[in-house]
C-alpha cells in the first residue's frame, strides 16, 4: 500500500506557525531579533483582522451576540496593541497575548 496525500490540509497561511512561535517564546527564549519579528508580524495581522472585524460589526444588529463578539474582540486587540515590544520574558508574554488576540479575531471573523 502506498502512502496517499496527507490528511492535513496544505495551506500557505503562515499565521498558525507564527502563533505557535509566539506561545513557545517563553520556553525557548528566541533571540531578540526573532521576538521583534514575531511581534511585528502579529501586530500587522491584528491590524488587518481588526479592520475586517470592524467592517463586519457594521453589518450586524447593534447589541446582538455577533456584534458584541466582534466589537469586544476589536477592543481587546486594540488594548493589546498598546503593549510595548520588550525583550526576554516580558517580550515573550507580550507576543503570547498578541497571539491570543489574533486567534480571537480569526474566530470572530471566520465565515
Amino acid at each position: 500500500m502506498t502512502a496517499g496525500p496527507s490528511a492535513e490540509p496544505q495551506t500557505d497561511d503562515p499565521i498558525p506557525a507564527l502563533i505557535g512561535a509566539a506561545f513557545d517564546a517563553a520556553r525557548e527564549q528566541p533571540a531578540p531579533e526573532q521576538l521583534v519579528e514575531i511581534d511585528k508580524l502579529l501586530r500587522e495581522e491584528m491590524t488587518r483582522l481588526s479592520t475586517t472585524a470592524t467592517a463586519l460589526s457594521e453589518h450586524r444588529s447593534v447589541r446582538s451576540r455577533g456584534w458584541y463578539a466582534l466589537v469586544n474582540a476589536v477592543d481587546r486587540a486594540e488594548y493589546a496593541l498598546t503593549f510595548q515590544n520588550r525583550e526576554g520574558l516580558a517580550g515573550a508574554l507580550t507576543v503570547a497575548e498578541l497571539a491570543r488576540r489574533v486567534i480571537e479575531l480569526r474566530q470572530v471573523t471566520a465565515p
